[in-house]
């Protein structure tokens, strides 16, 4: 089976340079492409066709979640996880209405990120556990 294909959008190197080391620990997903602005990954989705996409929502240019707005009417099977610093409920809701299917918190990644991208590519929702126990949500949230 060949390794899902992902974009990964972070406006600071050192995010994306560790993040990218880090699903590297995964064989079943292959970075394929690094982008810095929302405006970038909307394009390089349009043109690669991920099967997944990390996104930051704080970028330079539109936010992660208009980039994401963007990206489902371009790359409509290409799966988003949003992996952020922004912990509220609030922007995780509209992560999801934005067509987001994962939220990671940045603070969290280390030990969330491999198993967020699993559930994800396998039409499982995922929520940070953090924001899972600050929003007191019981049930697992499937596609």
């Amino acid at each position: 089976m060949a390794a899902a294909k992902v974009l990964v959008v972070d406006d600071h190197a050192i995010v994306r340079r560790t993040v990218c080391g880090l699903i590297s620990r995964d064989s079943t997903v292959e970075v394929i492409c690094e982008s810095v602005t929302g405006e970038d990954a909307v394009t390089k989705a349009k043109e690669l066709q991920p099967d997944l996409i990390l996104l930051d929502i704080s970028l330079p240019g539109i936010s992660g979640i208009e980039a994401a707005r963007q990206i489902k009417k371009v790359s409509a099977k290409s799966r988003i996880i949003f992996l952020s610093q922004h912990d509220s409920l609030q922007m995780v809701m509209e992560g999801f209405k934005a067509g987001g299917h994962g939220y990671v918190t940045k603070g969290d990644a280390a030990h969330e990120l491999i198993k967020a991208i699993q559930n994800v590519l396998q039409g499982i929702r995922f929520v940070s556990k953090g924001i899972i126990q600050q929003a007191g949500w019981r049930k697992q949230l499937t596609l």
